[in-house]
C-alpha cells in the first residue's frame, strides 16, 4: 500500500484583511478570512513591525513555541506569514509605519460582523469588499518584508473590557468568579511554563469567549524557559519587580504579574498604574518609589474579600522572588482547594458565561438555566450578591485611602 509519508505540498491559501480590531505596541490587530478552495474560516492577523537580522530569527523561533502550544485556556497560534513590504498599498504601509498604539472605538466589532455571516446577513461582507481586492503574492522577495502572527480569533471579550464595564455599571467582579478566571490563567501557565515564559500578562491578554472558556494569549514578548532574559519587556502596570529593575525574569515573574491582575479585579485597585504622560523610563522610576510601601492584602481594601484568597494574592505578590509560589500550579491548587472548591461545589465555565448573560441584562434577566449554573452564589436561594456593587461601605478605610491614592484608570 502507498503512503504519503514524506509527501509536502504548497498550500492554496489566501487572507484577506477584513477589519481592524486592535492596536498595542508590536503592531496593528485585524481580523481576517482565510480562504482554501472555497472554504472559509476567519482568524487574527497581529501585524509585527518589519525587523532585520537576528531579531526576525528570534520572532520565528518564538513563534515557533507558540504554535505548539496546546491547551484548552491558551489561545491556538498557528504560524507566522510574511508580505513583500514593497507589494503593499502606500496607504496601508504609511499605517503600519506610522501608528501609535490606541483603542478601537465602540461600535459593531467582528463578532458583530461574524454573526451577520452566520444569519446570511451579507451587508457586512459586500461592505467590507467595497474596496478593489489586491492579491499580495508571498513570494522569495528578498527586500523588507511585513510579518504576520496567525492566530485563532476569539469571540468574547477580554477581561480589560470585563472591567471597564463593570466600573461602568459601578460594580466588580464577583470575587468566586474573579478567583475561578484566575485559576484557569494558572492552568495555562502551569502547561505554557513548560517551554516559554509569558512576560506580558494584562487584563487585555485574557480572553473570555462566549461560552466562559478562559484563554491566555499573546505570546509575543514570550521568551523559551531555558533562556536568561532580562530587562523591560510588557506592561509597567503589570510587571514584577526583578522585570522593571532589570533583573533575571522566570516564570515566577509571570506569577507576580497575575497576582497584580487578580488584584486589580478584585479590588478595583491597580497597584502599579503610573501617572499620564510620563515616559517609559520615568514610568519604572515610579513604579521604583512605589515598591517602597507594603502592599495591603486585599481583605483589609474590601470587606467582602475572603481571607483564604487574600492570602494567596499576596504570596503571589511577594517583592522576593523565592518568597512567591515558586511554580504557577501550586497557586492554581491553593485558589481551587482552600476557596473556590472548598465545599464541594463551586463554578465552571458554564457559571461564567451564565453570569455574562445576567450581566449584560443588567442583572434583570435571571433565568432559570443561568441561576442553576450560579447556585453556588446563592444564600438560601437568595441571589442577591450577583452583583457585587462599588459602594463607601465595600472599602475598608485603608482601602478607600488606597483608591483615593491610586485610583484605577480603566
Amino acid at each position: 500500500m502507498s503512503s504519503l509519508t514524506g509527501i509536502s505540498f504548497q498550500s492554496a491559501t489566501r487572507f484577506t484583511f477584513r477589519k481592524e480590531i486592535g492596536r498595542g505596541g508590536m503592531g496593528i490587530v485585524y481580523l481576517a478570512e482565510k480562504q482554501s478552495e472555497g472554504v472559509s474560516d476567519f482568524v487574527v492577523l497581529k501585524t509585527i513591525r518589519t525587523m532585520r537580522g537576528k531579531q526576525i530569527e528570534m520572532l520565528k523561533h518564538e513563534a515557533n513555541i507558540a504554535a505548539t502550544l496546546r491547551h484548552e485556556n491558551i489561545v491556538r497560534t498557528f504560524g507566522m506569514e510574511a508580505i513583500p513590504f514593497d507589494r503593499l498599498p502606500d496607504a496601508f504601509r504609511d499605517q503600519i509605519t506610522s501608528f501609535e498604539p490606541q483603542e478601537i472605538p465602540d461600535g459593531p466589532g467582528a463578532d458583530e460582523f461574524l454573526t451577520c455571516i452566520r444569519m446570511g446577513l451579507t451587508q457586512a461582507v459586500q461592505q467590507s469588499n467595497s474596496e478593489t481586492a489586491v492579491l499580495l503574492p508571498n513570494d522569495d522577495h528578498l527586500g523588507k518584508r511585513l510579518y504576520l502572527i496567525v492566530m485563532e480569533y476569539i469571540e468574547g471579550w477580554d477581561l480589560r473590557k470585563i472591567h471597564t464595564q463593570h466600573i461602568q455599571a459601578g460594580a466588580l467582579l464577583p470575587i468566586i468568579l474573579n478567583a475561578f478566571i484566575i485559576s484557569r490563567v494558572c492552568r495555562a501557565l502551569e502547561y505554557a511554563h513548560r517551554f516559554i515564559v509569558h512576560r506580558d500578562l494584562s487584563p487585555e491578554n485574557i480572553l473570555i469567549n462566549h461560552q466562559g472558556v478562559t484563554k491566555l494569549m499573546d505570546f509575543g514578548l514570550a521568551v523559551a524557559a531555558d533562556q536568561q532574559s532580562y530587562g523591560l519587556a510588557g506592561k509597567i502596570q503589570y510587571m514584577a519587580p526583578e522585570q522593571v529593575l532589570g533583573g533575571a525574569v522566570d516564570n515566577r515573574s509571570d506569577i507576580f504579574a497575575l497576582g497584580l491582575v487578580a488584584y486589580h479585579l478584585l479590588t478595583g485597585i491597580s497597584l502599579f498604574v503610573p501617572p499620564k504622560g510620563l515616559d517609559f523610563m520615568a514610568q519604572a522610576d515610579h513604579y521604583g518609589k512605589l515598591l517602597e510601601r507594603e502592599i495591603p492584602p486585599p481583605h483589609e481594601i474590601c470587606r467582602d474579600i475572603p481571607r483564604a484568597y487574600s492570602q494567596i494574592i499576596m504570596k503571589m505578590l511577594a517583592i522576593n522572588p523565592d518568597s512567591r509560589y515558586q511554580n504557577i500550579d501550586e497557586a492554581g491548587s491553593e485558589i481551587e482547594k482552600r476557596y473556590i472548591y472548598a465545599e464541594g461545589f463551586g463554578p465552571t465555565n458554564n457559571s461564567l458565561a451564565a453570569y455574562r448573560n445576567i450581566f449584560e441584562s443588567d442583572f434583570r434577566n435571571l433565568t432559570e438555566p443561568d441561576l442553576q449554573h450560579l447556585s453556588f452564589m446563592s444564600v438560601d436561594g437568595c441571589y442577591d450578591g450577583l452583583k457585587r456593587k462599588i459602594s463607601k461601605e465595600l472599602y475598608t478605610e485603608k482601602g478607600r485611602e488606597l483608591l483615593k491614592s491610586r485610583r484605577s484608570r480603566g
